[in-house]
């Protein structure tokens, strides 16, 4: 039986091991947040001035694309290029957008025909992430591809204005390399492809790109990125096919938050 004479002492040791108990479990969650993998986050803006070079093909017609990368600026309408990823202990996500409206000269293989070539070009890349060790990942994903091309041609009989355009998937696999080259500077580098047969024959994605570190959320990227895609699909007046390689130099901003 606990008399009145004892319950302060039972209080007070209650309530020391009540302060004990929340101290402990205070402790543990501090060391279990330390412990949890963080997610980091990074994005990069870039300009990119390639040269696109390739065969265009809409139904029976095929037109010979030659876009230099000194044009590139005059051709351009609008754009979009930017890349966003973030990753935590081993997994992580990369998502990869390029959208351009060109414009630019065409000759066909046959030089009956001359004109003038609107392509407007969106490419979206989703992958998962998985990190091998400190400088190397795997990548798998998605390729999303929207091709809108108008031809205006000029030949010896008529002129033929002819809009055509598709979209598709394509599944595509990959490495991302990544390494400190001093205090400052860093190289990455990325080969991902993909198609298989799926949507495209072939896809090619290469970059390589050194940067230069300002701060703790600010860097400078100077690089070169190449793309190949080799598609064709469907047959006589429907058939379209788009087999260009864009590459040339690039220049971004990224950051880190």
């Amino acid at each position: 039986m606990i008399t009145n004479k004892q319950t302060p002492k039972l209080l007070r040791y209650l309530s020391g091991a009540l302060m004990l108990t929340l101290a402990q479990a205070a402790a543990a969650a501090e060391d279990a947040t330390e412990d949890a993998p963080k997610w980091s986050n990074q994005g990069l803006l870039y300009i990119l001035a390639p040269t696109l070079s390739g065969t265009q093909g809409v139904g029976d017609l095929e037109l010979d694309v030659d876009i230099g990368s000194s044009d590139v600026f005059d051709a351009i309408d609008s754009g979009f290029l930017g890349m966003y990823r973030g990753e935590g202990e081993r997994w992580g996500v990369l998502v990869d957008v390029v959208y351009m409206d060109l414009k630019g000269s065409t000759e066909d293989t046959f030089e009956a025909f001359s004109g003038d070539m609107d392509l407007e070009q969106t490419v979206a890349i989703a992958s998962v992430t998985w990190r091998v060790n400190d400088s190397l990942q795997l990548t798998g994903g998605a390729l999303y591809s929207d091709i809108a091309a108008t031809l205006s041609l000029s030949g010896p009989n008529n002129d033929r204005q002819v809009k055509v355009g598709d979209d598709w998937v394509d599944p595509v696999v990959g490495v991302l390399f990544e390494t400190p080259i001093s205090s400052a500077w860093e190289f990455i580098g990325a080969a991902q492809v993909g198609g298989f047969g799926v949507g495209s024959d072939l896809v090619v994605v290469l970059s390589g790109a050194f940067a230069y570190r300002f701060n703790s959320w600010s860097s400078v990227s100077l690089g070169y990125r190449y793309l190949d895609f080799d598609y064709d699909d469907g047959d006589g007046a429907d058939r379209f096919k788009f087999d260009l390689k864009e590459h040339g130099p690039s220049i971004g901003f990224r950051f880190d938050f």
